[in-house]
């Protein structure tokens, strides 16, 4: 009898992206260069008879209203059974790199309803969303970018116990490598996008984490 296949979309910005085939990065030599990729990798290593279908549908730039805005487009026709969202540093970066036009910029509250809405437009389709935090490489909360993103994850783990879906806080798994030694230069030069060793970083805490396995006994 045939294994039903398990179909597993990741959305988000430019962290995810990393030149993943268009119209969607769906299978070996298509998923870019991300922590994804690299998560692809492991499962097929792991289990060489896996049933897990992945998908990438990240868009570089993407704040979480171009992210919501290409959902019925981007994500809906795939018929995941599962979508991991890992949204919000750029809704944090146009506040800063865009100061002279505002309309570029998330405030909170369009955060949360953007999110509250990636939540029950999965569940409309059937798939069980869960939150990737975003992050970001720097240890001083005070720093504003820092700040803001923080922000958008109390926001993500409010929603999430609201709504009774998982959160994966991969931003305390970056913390705890500066906490130990490591600095923002061995993760990144931008302190946003992940290097090489960043994306080992950030795919085997996800691939590890009890919220993501939940994929393997679907």
């Amino acid at each position: 009898m045939d294994r039903k296949v398990v179909r597993v979309l990741f959305d988000g910005d430019s962290t995810t992206d990393v030149g993943r085939a268009r119209p969607i990065g769906d299978g070996f030599g298509k998923m870019g260069d991300s922590y994804l990729a690299n998560i692809f990798c492991r499962t097929w290593a792991d289990f060489p008879k896996n049933n897990i279908r992945y998908f990438n549908a990240a868009v570089s730039g993407d704040t979480s209203t171009k992210m919501l805005s290409r959902f019925d487009e981007d994500v809906a026709p795939y018929k995941p059974d599962f979508i991991f969202f890992l949204i919000g540093i750029n809704d944090c970066w146009r506040k800063l790199d865009c100061p002279l036009t505002p309309s570029s910029a998330t405030t909170p509250e369009q955060y949360r309803e953007n999110m509250q809405t990636c939540i029950d437009k999965s569940r409309a389709i059937g798939a069980i969303p869960t939150f990737i935090s975003p992050f970001f490489f720097e240890l001083n909360r005070n720093d504003p970018m820092r700040k803001d993103c923080d922000n958008c994850n109390e926001i993500l783990k409010d929603l999430a116990a609201k709504n009774n879906i998982d959160y994966i806080d991969v931003q305390s798994r970056i913390d705890w490598y500066l906490e130990n030694g490591g600095n923002c230069f061995l993760l990144g030069n931008d302190r946003v996008h992940p290097n090489a060793v960043c994306k080992a970083l950030i795919a085997e805490y996800i691939y590890n984490h009890p919220a993501f396995r939940k994929i393997f006994n679907a």
